[in-house]
């Protein structure tokens, strides 16, 4: 059987995912950890053949473990699981050695064809369940994240770390007036009013991370 460790820090999704497991006959959930630190002890306990990782975790983000766990097992495959679909997340994890992706959203069986086509080594497999029609407004904000530009999300990242117009404007060599064009741009398309909302928004899609 293929030995599974499932990193997650909600205890329902790993209780949830534990379920979908040992309804079938080739995956064997050897072990469930609610942080980074736990995951990584688990890896050097067990060597999994598979883990599924939560992007982002209660003490560190998922991404910036999985260079630690090719160090530990370097046969072990990853699938990142997210709330999130926004492509920016998808490309991350595969250039960070990611072997896929599947969002929250996902039906069982879909979390499953994932994880069997990751062991048949069909390439980077990614289940985006953005793909549908968003269900909630935080589904529609980052799903539009995919709209912006490079350099809206530039500067959607500098705003979020805390920088002024002006700031921002020396940081990129452009007028403060263009800064506040490419702002006014962000805001129209993700909907939403205030710079704060831009910052929490940007921090949910990992572009702080």
């Amino acid at each position: 059987m293929i030995s599974v460790v499932v990193c997650d820090d909600h205890g329902i999704i790993r209780s949830g995912i534990r379920r979908i497991l040992e309804t079938t006959t080739d995956f064997h959930l050897v072990a469930s950890a609610p942080t980074g630190e736990l995951l990584l002890q688990a890896v050097r306990d067990f060597a999994p053949e598979l883990v599924v990782l939560d992007i982002r975790l209660s003490d560190c983000n998922g991404l910036d473990l999985l260079e630690q766990i090719s160090a530990i097992s370097p046969e072990t495959r990853v699938v990142m699981l997210s709330m999130y679909g926004a492509r920016g997340y998808v490309e991350k994890a595969k250039t960070r050695g990611a072997r896929g992706y599947i969002t929250k959203e996902c039906l069982d069986e879909e979390l499953v064809s994932v994880l069997y086509a990751v062991m048949k080594d069909e390439g980077f497999v990614s289940f985006r369940a953005d793909t549908t029609e968003p269900s909630g407004s935080e589904s529609l904000l980052e799903a539009n994240i995919d709209s912006l530009s490079s350099r809206e999300l530039e500067v959607m990242k500098l705003i979020a770390s805390g920088l002024t117009n002006t700031e921002i404007a020396e940081e990129l060599t452009v007028s403060p007036r263009t800064v506040e064009s490419h702002r006014a741009s962000i805001q129209r398309k993700l909907l939403i009013r205030t710079r704060a909302e831009l910052a929490r928004v940007a921090r949910d899609a990992g572009l702080l991370d």
